[in-house]
């Protein structure tokens, strides 16, 4: 049994699409400006902020990102302060993710610049409850993480991924085990006291005593957050290409299973609590900014490929740093930079509701989903109720929907047939 339930190696809404294809094709209705359920226009909202420079491209990554380019740099955060301006909609902020790339690899001047302006906009609102950055262990030293903190931000998130070095590796880290204890310390004597490590499982030669063994020693920082992601060969990455040509190969399926499996177990034990099918956290430390994602609501994308999801339109901005710096440079407006934009009906935003909501412990909520959405889950979805519950991947009664420990092995393959 494979693990395709696991969440794929992201957070950031740097591409248009949940875990599962959306398959526009399929679901594509009209826009309807006078549906009740849309969002009121004082309904707080995320931010997310992307800044794609990076040191060396990892051979899984399929995010926007670039070697730094000092030279675009100051027209970088020219363009994001001309973004942030035009394109902030007056909605109260909830949370804000500056991700990537990776934000630290920056100079703490330009880091700076450009969490300023975000973090000035944060102080003059009572409601931001989380303020993410990204970083990477080997860039976050002391400097930069006592400037973020001194700008506001109160949670971190550290691309770990493994505590083998053979591991990170494979995957094209910089890092090594020794730069994750680092930073952990740093990001507590800064004053951080919420911090997530991300983890990558399935990776090439990796077994399941490795795992664990970056599971303990993950768990021996106490971070207050850890995702764990499945590694997944993303077409167009060096890991894909090396997989074709037979230079690295796959963890077997039942293995990468058992990993899944033994991972709520080993976290669990530990104090955590799995609130969503790959995140684990201490109590009240949940992401706040994720479930924004997760609960489908809303959100604006700002930099480079970011994307944002507003009243039932989401839009993707130009994956070209190059060609964003010089639009805001010449003045364009903010219609200059998107290159995707899609109106998604009613039913479409209810059904990418389901599947999103059934990434969580919770599941779904049937009452809130009519709410929500206008539509019954019962009816919507029969025939994916019908055939999933009888296959045992999910349970589901009168006010709730949820997979199963089974169904979370293979959410991918339940998500689909509620598109």
């Amino acid at each position: 049994m494979g693990t395709a339930g696991a969440a794929r190696y992201t957070v950031p809404p740097c591409h248009p699409r949940t875990d599962q294809p959306l398959q526009p094709d399929r679901l594509r209705m009209a826009a309807m400006s006078t549906d009740p359920t849309d969002p009121s226009r004082e309904d707080p909202i995320g931010w997310y902020v992307h800044l794609p420079f990076c040191t060396t491209k990892c051979g899984y990554c399929d995010f926007y990102s670039l070697p730094t380019r000092p030279d675009l740099i100051p027209d970088l955060v020219r363009a994001l302060n001309r973004e942030i301006e035009q394109r902030d909609p007056g909605r109260p902020i909830r949370t804000v993710f500056i991700g990537g790339g990776t934000p630290t690899v920056l100079p703490a001047d330009a880091l700076r610049d450009i969490v300023g302006p975000i973090a000035e906009r944060v102080r003059r609102q009572a409601g931001v409850i989380e303020f993410t950055c990204e970083a990477n262990p080997s860039s976050a030293d002391e400097l930069k993480l006592d400037l973020l903190r001194d700008l506001g931000v109160n949670r971190l998130s550290f691309g770990a991924q493994s505590f083998d070095p053979a591991e990170l590796r494979v995957l094209d880290r910089l890092h090594d085990p020794g730069h994750i204890s680092e930073a952990m310390r740093l990001a507590r004597s800064a004053g951080f006291d919420n911090v997530n490590l991300d983890l990558i499982f399935g990776v090439p030669g990796q077994t399941v005593e490795s795992w664990l063994r970056s599971l303990r020693a993950a768990v021996a920082l106490s971070p207050d957050h850890i995702a764990c992601y499945s590694l997944m060969y993303e077409e167009g990455t060096a890991l894909t290409k090396q997989r074709r040509l037979g230079l690295v190969h796959p963890v077997d399926e039942d293995i990468e299973a058992e990993m899944f499996e033994r991972t709520e177990a080993e976290l669990v034990a530990a104090g955590y609590e799995r609130y969503e099918i790959s995140n684990f956290a201490r109590p009240g430390r949940q992401c706040r900014h994720n479930l924004i994602y997760w609960r489908n609501e809303e959100y604006l994308g700002i930099g480079p490929s970011a994307v944002s999801y507003l009243r039932g339109v989401r839009q993707k901005n130009r994956a070209d740093v190059k060609a964003y710096v010089d639009a805001w440079g010449a003045g364009n407006v903010a219609g200059g930079i998107v290159i995707e934009r899609e109106e998604l009906g009613r039913e479409h935003r209810a059904r990418e509701t389901a599947v999103q909501w059934l990434r969580l412990a919770d599941g779904i909520d049937v009452p809130a989903f009519e709410r929500r959405t206008g539509f019954r889950a019962g009816d919507l979805f029969e025939p994916a109720l019908r055939r999933h519950v009888t296959g045992g991947l999910l349970e589901a009664n009168a006010t709730n929907i949820r997979l199963t420990p089974r169904g979370r092995l293979l959410a991918n393959q339940v998500m689909m047939d509620f598109l």
